[in-house]
């Protein structure tokens, strides 16, 4: 099984190599799935309310870059296959925003312009290679940055509405799924750095919206077991890290902690002071 043992780890048993390829192509399989509930969600609904435009413009930004990256590295099969596919899915998400967003026609267009700007020189940059030959794993820092405060803004905005509503259910359960078989495969197989640190910003996030999920929905009797189980694995991903680079990295989940603990708390004076509403839609 050839495919099944790329990229593996001498130092770790085969075994695991064979496993952490698989798990590969099951996200590969999640990812081609994920987006797909939330664009049934917003067409059904004729709506983006409760989404972060932030969040679906930096996906796409990211997807964009991480195509010319993976065309000039060796990676295996299903990252390639990943990275055609998700800026398709991303654009579509894009123009729904573009069709349903409340905001005003002045402030659409202006947003429009903006994002074109923004990847058109993405793209020119990438196809002049203005920054060396290695222009393609320089800018996949950008992917690497905006993929992993993506979800932050999501995070934030549902902080506001104290709802997940504006979120497909399908989709966060996808996300919580690919993000696990993700970090299994990242960190058990030979992979560039810059997916290793975006794999633990990515997921932790991740695992942070199914939390919210899990907390603003209707509390049963396994709510408290259940973040109280995420929250174990999102310290896992701390000790996985640390392994897989250096003790350095200890200052990445410390980050993570202080800008959504600082959110948090900002979030709640600013509705004690009445200056936040309970429901808040603002799709931005």
């Amino acid at each position: 099984m050839p495919t099944l043992k790329e990229n593996c780890d001498p130092n770790l048993p085969e075994s695991l190599c064979i496993f952490a390829n698989f798990c590969g192509y099951i996200s590969n399989v999640i990812w081609f799935l994920v987006l797909l509930p939330q664009l049934i969600k917003n067409h059904r609904r004729k709506s983006t309310i409760g989404l972060s435009f932030i969040w679906a413009s930096f996906n796409f930004c990211a997807s964009l870059i991480n195509l010319f990256f993976i065309l000039n590295i060796n990676v295996p099969l299903f990252t390639r296959i990943s990275g055609w596919y998700m800026p398709i899915l991303e654009a579509g998400m894009l123009l729904q925003f573009a069709a349903y967003s409340k905001v005003s026609l002045t402030r659409k267009v202006l947003l429009t312009l903006v994002s074109l700007v923004v990847y058109s020189t993405a793209i020119a940059l990438e196809v002049t290679n203005a920054l060396g030959e290695d222009t393609s794993s320089k800018l996949v820092w950008i992917s690497i940055v905006l993929w992993s405060v993506e979800t932050y803004f999501q995070v934030i905005l549902n902080m506001k509405r104290r709802s997940v509503d504006g979120q497909s259910y399908i989709s966060l359960g996808l996300a919580f799924m690919g993000k696990t078989t993700d970090v299994i495969m990242q960190f058990s197989l030979l992979m560039p750095t810059q997916y290793v640190y975006m794999t633990y910003f990515s997921s932790t996030m991740a695992y942070v919206n199914f939390i919210q999920l899990i907390l603003y929905t209707k509390h049963r009797w396994y709510t408290i077991p259940a973040v109280a189980v995420l929250c174990l694995l999102l310290c896992v991903f701390v000790a996985l890290l640390v392994l897989r680079t250096s003790v350095v990295s200890i200052l990445c989940p410390i980050g993570v902690c202080v800008f959504v603990g600082a959110a948090f708390v900002l979030i709640r004076r600013q509705r004690k002071e009445g200056a936040l509403p309970v429901a808040d839609d603002h799709a931005l």
